[in-house]
């Protein structure tokens, strides 16, 4: 262990295996951590739990405009003001935990996120859902930015800091600041992924409930720093692309400054945009592609290679031939269920030209593209299982010849 790792042992302490508390064992108040750390800082939660909140104050309104902070974007053009609390809702395979592993990297180094410049500083991710498949997610990334694991080291006022597992933010707070704190570093942004993993009630649809999470998740802007937090967030239930807010109901989405969302088309396009709640100027949609990379230097238990996927941003230029090619493809699958009616899976690949190298079908991209047709009503299943043309599926492969 390095002295490095022995100092940021000290500051952070040695992290225990978390407790898991069954839902049903969980007492109303939470009045203990999901996770426990070893030293617990007993003189924080004692004044935690005496302290009176102060009196609000009352000042004239020239006064009230006088203290008035402009509000700093951390990514230009975009409504994601320092100290806000922004949610990123995405269904689950969007690429929400892979965009935002991408804007962690860009703010961390300092570099353009999607053509817009950022303001560089340190990077806090409570990595709860699932930490072995963010830390998957963000060495795809690190590897396709050219950027080594050794330069996330803490590096004098900078760091890039990870907290795996679920507690109760409520409750850790204080002690995540004095932490902080210790290593001398100014934090730009915090990363929950994801909101449900943080939650600590039963029902998600209870609004006082919500509201009480939400104010949890905003306590996390008054680390050093002042950061915003974005909070990765799952859709309510049978979401379509335009109904992506926050799962929660109104409480949650009311307490947020902007509710960014992520959704990936049938042609693999990943759109950045938001939907219900926007503080700031509203934005074109943004749009990237997932980009499958092999880990260098790991491989699983049999010796194989891991592999994962990054995002890349994609000018509109390209967004345009992408979706070009994707028509494209549709069309050659609807030519080739037209000359071969009930023909298998792979008959389907190999009659559209949908080859590996080898010359494999490529079965899996004729399953999208079915997916695809049958959304636009142009293919369905048969009685006997087989996929075959609509009548508007043939009119369509009709009007190609």
């Amino acid at each position: 262990m390095s002295a490095l790792d022995d100092g940021l042992e000290q500051v952070f302490g040695t992290v225990e295996p978390p407790t898991v508390i069954p839902a049903h064992d969980r007492p109303a108040s939470w009045s203990k951590p999901a996770t426990s750390y070893r030293g617990s800082h007993a003189e924080i939660a004692q004044s935690r739990d005496t302290t009176v909140p102060p009196r609000p104050p009352i000042v004239s309104g020239r006064q009230f405009l006088n203290e008035f902070k402009h509000i700093e974007p951390i990514v230009d053009g975009l409504p994601i003001g320092r100290g806000t609390v922004v949610s990123v809702t995405g269904a689950t395979g969007s690429g929400k935990t892979t965009l935002c592993a991408l804007l962690e990297v860009s703010l961390y180094s300092s570099r353009p996120f999607a053509g817009r410049e950022v303001t560089g500083g340190s990077v806090l991710v409570l990595a709860g859902e699932n930490p072995d498949d963010y830390a998957m997610h963000l060495a795809a990334t690190l590897q396709e930015h050219g950027i080594d694991a050794d330069d996330l080291l803490l590096c004098g006022a900078q760091g890039f800091l990870v907290m795996p597992g679920t507690f109760n933010v409520s409750y850790e707070v204080d002690d995540i600041h004095e932490r902080v704190k210790a290593l001398g570093i100014d934090l730009v942004a915090v990363f929950v992924d994801t909101s449900a993993a943080f939650y600590v009630e039963d029902d998600e649809n209870n609004n006082v409930s919500m509201r009480r999470h939400a104010s949890s998740m905003r306590s996390l802007t008054q680390l050093p720093g002042n950061p915003t937090v974005f909070v990765l967030c799952h859709p309510v239930k049978n979401a379509s692309k335009d109904n992506l807010t926050p799962r929660g109901g109104g409480a949650f989405l009311a307490e947020v400054d902007a509710n960014l969302t992520v959704s990936k088309d049938d042609s693999g396009v990943v759109t950045l945009h938001w939907q219900g709640k926007i503080r700031g100027a509203p934005f074109d949609p943004i749009r990237f592609e997932l980009v499958q990379t092999q880990l260098e230097g790991r491989v699983d238990a049999r010796g194989r290679p891991i592999y994962s996927v990054a995002a890349r941003h994609i000018p509109d230029e390209r967004v345009e031939a992408i979706e070009a090619k994707s028509l494209d493809d549709e069309n050659r699958l609807l030519i080739a269920m037209q000359r071969k009616p009930g023909a298998s899976i792979a008959d389907l690949a190999m009659a559209s030209g949908f080859t590996t190298g080898p010359g494999s079908p490529q079965k899996s991209r004729v399953h999208r593209l079915l997916g695809t047709l049958d959304k636009q009503g142009l293919a369905k299943k048969g009685r006997t299982g087989a996929w075959e043309l609509t009548r508007e599926g043939r009119k369509a492969a009709d009007e190609l010849h």
